[in-house]
């Protein structure tokens, strides 16, 4: 009986198809880009869960005082409910604005 293959490195065993694999590892510059990539996609979707998370009260507050909502507005909804007494209203008033009424409206 014969032991030995006739297509020896022909493909059928171990010849020079197989060490093709040999040379399929990854590349310092592969790993390098993985790694750059794989901490941008990191950033980002930290980025995302932060802004949903607790970025939107800090939004809704700016907007709030952009639109330009008079501070003696907010003054006088506070006096109107309660919140401070007529003495603090004429004060914050008077703070606020040197022209401010000095009685309530």
């Amino acid at each position: 009986m014969n032991t030995y293959p006739p297509f020896q490195g022909r493909g059928f065993g171990y010849g020079p198809a197989m060490r093709v694999h040999e040379q399929l590892g990854n590349t310092p510059l592969q790993w390098a880009t993985f790694a750059l990539v794989l901490l941008i996609v990191l950033t980002l979707g930290a980025l995302i869960v932060a802004r949903l998370a607790g970025g939107g009260r800090h939004r809704r507050r700016f907007k709030m005082h952009r639109r330009g909502v008079d501070p003696l507005d907010v003054l006088r909804v506070r006096f109107a409910s309660g919140q401070i007494t007529r003495d603090e209203f004429l004060q914050a008033a008077h703070d606020l604005a040197p022209e401010a009424p000095t009685e309530p409206s």
